[in-house]
């Protein structure tokens, strides 16, 4: 049986099941932007570090505002994502994705589809959860979790070590094309990317409610990066005339290729693509809590030598 439907998705991915929140969690989420906007205008006026905050969700709202990926016909094109899957860099994670279980577990479910890949047992690794959201410390602790996997697994004469490289979204357009293409044409190494989803989708849901409107603006998402597909004559037939002219402009490089991101949200329906200058501005948009941008992450594999014992 194939792995791949006529539509170009990978079958046999198990959806969870939604599960209604109850009323009390919707109330609680519904005030918690009363609470998160006045405590972090206060902290503009009197503290330095926080007087970022208002220009920065500014201008985060009129990214979003103007964000329409999900509207190109190139976004999940069976015929491009029918090549995606031929190249060796999506080839890999055949059989080996997943979507998040809940909310809030798209680190731990980007960081099973990567182990996955580089050929660890999905029973023998540790299950999904929540947590793990910003790059420092989902990168330590998909090293520790290769670790711990290789402690039940000392039969094995040769082990492996994983190392991971952050590459932040505020680096210029071309070095994030270098990196993605670099990464993706190794074969010991696979590309997570956290981003801003709404930088590239704009407002999915009504942004007069509250909840909606912080989750937007700042509810960062993880996801692994499958490849990179050039992109085809005449993919942009829908775009508006802004829309193609920013697009390709005079810069024939601003085109760029397509980014194939699987979403770990079953939501979006699995694999799609972007456009790789979009998606270097879903990254560059800054974590307005950390205070820096958001990153792709590069994690490679590299295999050592075990000394036989005794």
């Amino acid at each position: 049986m194939s792995l791949i439907q006529a539509n170009g998705q990978h079958a046999g991915l198990i959806v969870p099941e939604k599960k209604p929140p109850s009323i009390f969690f919707y109330m609680f989420m519904q005030t918690l932007p009363f609470i998160i906007f006045p405590i972090f205008t206060v902290k503009s006026l009197f503290q330095r570090k926080f007087r970022h905050f208002p220009f920065t969700s500014f201008s985060l709202y009129r990214t979003i505002r103007e964000s329409r990926e999900k509207e190109q016909n190139y976004h999940q094109d069976p015929a491009l994502l029918k090549e995606l899957w031929k190249m060796p860099s999506a080839k890999a994670y055949l059989g080996s994705l997943e979507y998040q279980m809940q909310e809030g577990y798209c680190g731990s479910s980007t960081m099973r589809c990567i182990l996955r890949s580089f050929g660890m047992k999905d029973a023998k690794l540790p299950p999904q959860k929540r947590g793990e959201t910003a790059p420092p410390r989902w990168c330590p602790h998909i090293k520790e979790t290769a670790e711990e996997y290789q402690k039940e697994n000392q039969e094995d004469s040769v082990q492996f070590e994983l190392t991971t490289n952050i590459v932040r979204g505020d680096v210029s357009y071309d070095e994030f094309e270098r990196t993605l293409r670099e990464g993706l044409a190794n074969p010991n190494v696979r590309v997570a990317c956290n981003f801003l989803r709404s930088a590239l989708f704009g407002f999915e849901t009504c942004r007069l409610v509250p909840f909606n409107f912080l989750i937007s603006l700042y509810g960062g998402h993880f996801s692994p990066i499958l490849g990179l597909v050039d992109r085809p004559g005449g993919c942009d037939d829908h775009a508006s005339g802004e829309e193609k002219k920013d697009e390709s402009g005079d810069d024939p490089a601003a085109a760029g290729p397509l980014v194939a991101i699987f979403d770990t949200n079953a939501k979006y329906g699995g694999v799609y693509l972007v456009s790789a200058r979009k998606l270097h501005g879903a990254v560059g948009a800054v974590d307005v809590f950390a205070n820096e941008p958001r990153a792709v992450i590069l994690v490679e594999k590299s295999e050592k030598e075990v000394s036989p014992s005794g």
